[in-house]
């Protein structure tokens, strides 16, 4: 089964790290190993380098440091080849990489899949740097490679500024989605998916506004997750067509069901505007499919009406 590597990108002090620990403290069930380029130091919490929650969170061997180009690639291939491998690998970026070519190396080797590029934007600073003669093609690059966008350190700015910002990113990354943080806490549903957890890490929230994770933080009021269970295949074209049409409040969407006339069972996911749908290694013991968005988001009812058509 092939491993999903996540890219964690942003220009510097963004909150890159911040957002890694919060998401090494969540319940996620997953076996996890992180990956660094040789610009800085990872400060991830000593605890969390052992074991979070018992088996929650296990990084053998701790965190592993390397550089950018063939030593990142040598350090990929030596986790997918060891006996234990992990789960799932999160690669930080530094703050001057632009994230996308390491995410293209998951489309290259079969066993890693390549499941989201996130790149934080700090709120206060992303458009003033952006227009930085030095830096700016650098962030305006690391935005454009996004899936996903963390707004983060919203604390700092009041409503108005967030949505104005807010509205600036949508025209720098056109085809991604778009996450409102304070201090990095978002939730792992949000920025993972791939087979390993496609529908697992929401399973728990249906039909609510959030959830609360294993570290403590809320996002009952940030996030809705919207969980179905599908009674008949589903019309491939019509699914398809069905997902360019979400609404942007969707922000990501996982789930593995059957298709019509098509065998075996199919592993779907989305996240920003990009989605795909590939052959399952295992058929669940439901099909079942797992929306997750903003509170804007359709509810229940209106997206079961949705696939009720197709």
């Amino acid at each position: 089964m092939p491993i999903p590597l996540t890219v964690i990108g942003g220009f510097l002090g963004a909150g890159k790290t911040t957002l890694l620990n919060n998401l090494l403290a969540q319940d996620t069930g997953l076996r996890f190993a992180v990956l660094v380029n040789d610009f800085g130091d990872l400060a991830v919490d000593g605890d969390l380098l052992s074991s979070h929650g018992g088996d929650t969170v296990t990084l053998a061997n701790g965190c592993i440091c390397c550089t950018m180009g063939d030593d990142l690639m040598l350090a990929l291939m030596q986790m997918v080849r060891r006996d234990d491998p992990p789960e799932h690998i999160l690669v930080e970026a530094s703050g001057v990489a632009d994230p996308r070519p390491i995410a293209d190396i998951a489309v290259l080797h079969p066993g890693l899949s390549r499941d989201a590029v996130v790149v934080l934007a700090d709120a206060e600073l992303v458009e003033e740097k952006a227009e930085d003669q030095y830096v700016g093609d650098t962030i305006r690059r690391q935005l454009a490679a996004a899936d996903l966008v963390i707004l983060n350190k919203c604390d700092l700015l009041d409503d108005y500024d967030q949505n104005e910002v807010q509205l600036w990113l949508a025209s720098q990354a056109p085809n991604a989605a778009i996450v409102k943080a304070s201090r990095g806490e978002v939730p792992a549903a949000l920025l993972l998916g791939g087979a390993n957890n496609a529908v697992v890490t929401a399973a728990g929230h249906n039909n609510n506004h959030g959830h609360k994770d294993g570290h403590g933080h809320g996002h009952e009021d940030a996030f809705r997750s919207v969980s179905l269970n599908l009674t008949r295949p589903l019309n491939r074209a019509a699914f398809l067509a069905l997902m360019d049409d979400l609404p942007l409040s969707v922000l990501r969407a996982k789930g593995i069901f059957e298709l019509r006339d098509e065998p075996g069972h199919w592993l779907f996911q989305l996240v920003g505007r990009r989605h795909e749908l590939t052959p399952a290694d295992s058929a669940p013991d439901g099909d079942r499919l797992v929306f997750l968005g903003t509170p804007e988001m359709p509810d229940e009812a209106e997206i079961q009406g949705w696939l009720d058509k197709i």
